[in-house]
């Protein structure tokens, strides 16, 4: 729960505790004359314990005027009234006075009135008056000379003002006042002694407080205390103290101290034996030193988000009530045996901490304990399973470790009785193995998502007659064969993105999903697996949905058939003549050779085709190559000196040549589609 939530149940439900007395109440005391008090309301505040008043509630005022009109002697002095004056403007307010208003105020609200300064006539007449709010107005100070005309008040409310100070002297004089809450100011000094010593409740988070100065020392009686969002480094001898022949503190209840800078637990701590609640998350504690070892009524714990490496055995010792512990967030490696006292435990948060082996003998003889959450840490191995030890098993209903380093259970689970959920997700597990899973019979819901599990034997071999909800989604799983044969009940699994492609028809002849111990339909999820794009494994799913009431959901997601494409090898073999006595000729023309390269077939989905599609258009290229080089031919062609051919090329200039020889040449490359490349060479 929030600082600001908090504080308002407190404020609401100790304004109802305000009593009211002097006055029975009488039939003849209504809110019927509605319309005369209008633009105002009233209702009929019930209470079974306390007299009942009248709430009058005026809202978006344009000045006080216009409230003194519609409210003045339309009430009788002897009724209680509770008055709401919120989201007005009351610029007329100092010229005015709520005594004019004949009312009987026992709790009064001026809540958003873009108030800042408080004349002290104003508020002559309101000497019955128990409750006074001045929420969310510019106030700069503690208006004491307006409290001083107030002596019966016992509950004071200044959240979201701007007060800077607490003086000494701005609650003198208030001996009854039990409640004060100050939240969101800029409170930066409190006086010493600067509280009444009567106060119960006190709310002073989100303040800019560094030290509190020892203004709490006196306040004997005081039983809740926020103060979070602050500044504050140290407790050390600042909550109330013990004095002879008293040796513990027996009012103290709740204590909240979220988001601070402390660096430990105060050791006065020990002497509060009556604490309930005690949060300090978000400080820089490193270690608790038994300080909480002795506060033996403590029910919730949160001690979250802080710099806490180390546990020791006593530092629970006598936390026999303790229910809640939130430990997450820290830099705890190792438990040392310090849970074990908490016999009445339900809660268990140890997420983000640096757990490596997870022992489950720190639990053991924990009975009652129902949420373990050790997610987020580094465990690698779940040891010291149940079965060998004389304490009664813990009977843990939900088992969290996501987000681990688990890669085998090596039967980690065998044991734990009563255990409905269990999430394992986003860890590297390998294999879920029969003896993993044996002896949970009354798990509900299993969650091993993104893994690297490639089957799920184990579900075959051992029945888990409970089981209703099954996720596997995200691991390497390429078939699902006889996977559900242990899992008679099961309506849901979840086996989405995984590699699978054979699915078997048989798959839930074992399997009828029941919901309230009616039949219902069991559902299976293959979104973005192969299987949903083959047709044997289709035709397997429609065998498969036709038995036990079973349906198969996932989007086909086939990838588009990949375009055949011809790719033409061209070989072409040339023979050139060359004479056996060289002869002085004239050069022979440069001869150019066209090679047409076949134009391949494209084929493209038309709803897939993009920017970059390849159109299937004929093309000509015209490359020259240089002169070919003797190879070995795998076909040898006799090719008599070509005629001459336009070449696209510049022949070569004359030059002297000897009378050719025959001479095999073999070209061959790949060539792309839609090319003609002209192949130009001499004779020399």
């Amino acid at each position: 729960m929030g600082s600001a939530t908090a504080f308002r149940c407190v404020f609401f439900a100790l304004c109802a505790q305000v009593v009211v007395q002097g006055i029975e109440w009488s039939s003849s005391i209504h809110c019927a004359r509605r319309k005369e008090i209008s633009p105002c309301t009233c209702s009929l505040e019930n209470s079974m314990r306390y007299k009942k008043v009248i709430k009058v509630t005026c809202e978006g005022m344009v000045n006080f005027q216009q409230v003194i009109t519609a409210l003045k002697d339309n009430f009788e002095k002897t009724v209680y009234i509770e008055l709401k004056i919120h989201d007005s403007t009351l610029d007329d307010l100092p010229q005015l006075s709520f005594q004019q208003l004949g009312l009987n105020i026992s709790q009064l609200h001026l809540n958003h009135n873009n108030l800042s300064a408080l004349p002290e006539s104003v508020f002559a007449g309101l000497g019955e008056t128990e409750m006074l709010s001045l929420t969310d107005n510019p106030l700069c100070e503690i208006p004491q000379q307006i409290l001083k005309l107030m002596p019966r008040i016992k509950v004071l409310d200044l959240n979201g003002a701007q007060i800077v100070n607490i003086t000494s002297s701005d609650f003198q004089g208030l001996k009854t006042m039990h409640t004060l809450t100050m939240h969101n100011n800029l409170v930066r000094k409190l006086d010493v002694n600067s509280l009444p010593p009567t106060i119960r409740y006190l709310a002073l988070s989100s303040n800019r407080i560094p030290n509190l100065n020892g203004a709490l020392r006196k306040i004997k009686d005081l039983e809740w205390l926020f103060l979070n969002d602050n500044d504050l480094e140290t407790l050390d001898g600042e909550l109330p103290e013990i004095k002879p022949p008293f040796v513990v503190n027996t009012h103290m209840k709740l204590l909240q101290v979220n988001n601070n800078r402390l660096k430990r637990v105060p050791q006065e701590l020990r002497q509060f034996r009556n604490l309930k609640t005690l949060t300090m998350s978000h400080n820089q504690i490193v270690s608790l030193d038994g300080a909480l070892s002795t506060t033996r009524l403590l029910d919730k714990l949160d001690l979250a988000f802080n710099n806490i490496s180390i546990l020791y055995p006593y530092d629970f010792r006598e936390l026999l009530n303790l229910g809640d512990i939130l430990l997450g967030h820290n830099r705890i490696s190792n438990l040392n045996g310090s849970l074990l006292p908490l016999k009445n435990l339900r809660h268990l948060n140890l997420t983000h901490n640096e757990i490596v082996d997870f022992n489950l003998q720190e639990i053991r003889g924990l009975r009652k304990i129902e949420v373990l959450d050790a997610s987020h840490n580094k465990i690698r191995v779940i040891s010291g399973k149940f079965g060998n030890s004389v304490e009664p098993e813990p009977k843990v209903q939900e088992l969290r470790m996501e987000y681990n380093e688990l890669r085998y259970l090596r039967a980690g689970l065998t044991g734990f009785k009563g255990l409905q959920r269990v999430i394992l997700r986003h860890n590297v597990l390998e294999s879920i193995t029969a003896d993993d899973i044996r002896g949970l019979d009354d798990l509900l819901f299993l969650d091993i998502s993104y893994n690297y599990l490639t089957t799920l034997d184990g579900t075959s071999q051992v029945i888990l007659p409970a089981l209703e909800e099954l996720r596997a989604n995200h691991n390497w799983m390429v078939s699902l064969e006889t996977d559900f044969d242990g899992l008679p009940k099961l309506c849901w699994a979840d086996f989405s993105h995984n590699r699978i492609l054979n699915v078997s028809a048989e798959l839930a002849r074992k399997t009828q999903c029941r919901l309230y111990g009616v039949n219902s339909t069991l559902r299976i999820y293959l979104q973005g697996n192969p299987a949903m794009c083959d047709e044997e494994a289709i035709t397997a799913i429609k065998q498969l949905e036709s038995r036990n009431n079973t349906k198969v959901h996932g989007i086909n997601e086939c990838p588009p058939t990949p375009p055949p494409v011809v790719v033409t090898t061209t070989t072409t073999t040339v023979t050139t003549v060359e004479d056996e006595e060289p002869t002085t000729t004239s050069a022979s023309p440069v001869v150019p050779v066209t090679v047409v390269r076949p134009t391949a077939e494209l084929v493209v989905d038309p709803p897939n085709a993009t920017s970059s599609t390849i159109e299937a258009a004929t093309m000509t290229t015209t490359t020259t190559v240089a002169p070919p080089v003797l190879t070995t031919a795998t076909t040898r062609v006799v090719v008599p000196t070509p005629a001459p051919v336009k070449s696209k090329t510049t022949p070569a200039p004359p030059k002297q040549t000897t009378t050719p020889k025959l001479r095999i040449i073999e070209i061959s490359e790949q060539l792309m589609p839609n090319e003609v490349v002209d192949v130009v060479y001499p004779l020399v």
